[in-house]
């Protein structure tokens, strides 16, 4: 008897560990949009419940300390700039739940990116060196999984373009994430050719800034419900690819996803 209890003890310390929650602790990056501008969010997560954050753009940069909680289902944090170089975020006060994707190495939540901004969706991928992944196997895979949480399904889509200085590297990823949703097989993904000819018709040029208001009327010429485009922006370190879903009729971004490169 006692060695059947040792046994089924043994089991469901097994199974516990298993299925125990991911970690938190280390550094992790997400960018997000505000005023046509992206803020770039960098958190370091320490055992003790504290944590540093840094958020800086192309004309400021501030970073304090602050404090942190996840029970495995709602995540805090509060964080306070001093002498905050961004007056539209002078604190963080975050209180969401939080959902991990399936390979750990990212999560989301809701929180405000402005003190006087509303909730909106916010994508954190581990940065420091456990996240040790190519873009072909996982990154990829795991911006669709993230794009595609927020896309209605059997939405008509259309991967429009990415702004880059350099058009092989942002032909590879439009090229990459057209395969994650063709191969999903839950949306209706119109052919590169047919967006090819609107590009040329219309004149857009992928190669300099494109706001979103001409990705959405490049939406309508084709007929697309959603329309999917990005940039890759910095380099070095701080290079980044930012990959955003958009609804063409109402204009509101749907899901929007940050990976360093």
């Amino acid at each position: 008897m006692k060695k059947y209890i040792s046994f089924l003890f043994v089991a469901i310390l097994g199974i516990t560990s298993l299925h125990a929650s991911p970690n938190l602790t280390g550094t992790w990056a997400a960018t997000v949009e505000y005023n046509r501008s992206f803020d770039t969010y960098k958190v370091t997560f320490f055992d003790n419940g504290r944590c540093t954050v840094q958020v800086s753009n192309d004309n400021a940069k501030q970073e304090t300390s602050g404090n942190w909680s996840w029970d495995g289902t709602l995540f805090r944090l509060n964080a306070t700039f001093r002498n905050a170089k961004l007056a539209y975020l002078p604190n963080i006060q975050w209180s969401s739940v939080l959902n991990f994707t399936a390979d750990n190495n990212s999560f989301n939540i809701l929180g405000k990116t402005a003190t006087n901004g509303s909730q909106t969706r916010i994508t954190f991928f581990r940065s420091d060196d456990s996240f040790d992944i190519t873009f072909n196997d996982k990154a990829v895979p795991s911006v669709f999984n993230t794009l595609a949480q927020n896309i209605p399904p059997r939405s008509r889509l259309a991967i429009v373009g990415i702004t880059a200085t350099d058009p092989n590297e942002a032909t590879f990823y439009i090229n990459e994430l057209t395969v994650q949703f063709v191969n999903s097989k839950k949306y209706t993904v119109v052919d590169r050719s047919n967006i090819d000819a609107v590009l040329t018709e219309q004149n857009f040029q992928m190669s300099g800034y494109v706001d979103d208001d001409a990705f959405v009327s490049i939406g309508k010429f084709i007929g697309a419900a959603v329309v999917v485009t990005g940039s890759i922006s910095g380099t070095g370190s701080q290079k980044r690819l930012v990959i955003k879903a958009i609804d063409v009729l109402t204009s509101e971004i749907l899901s929007m996803v940050s990976v360093p490169l």
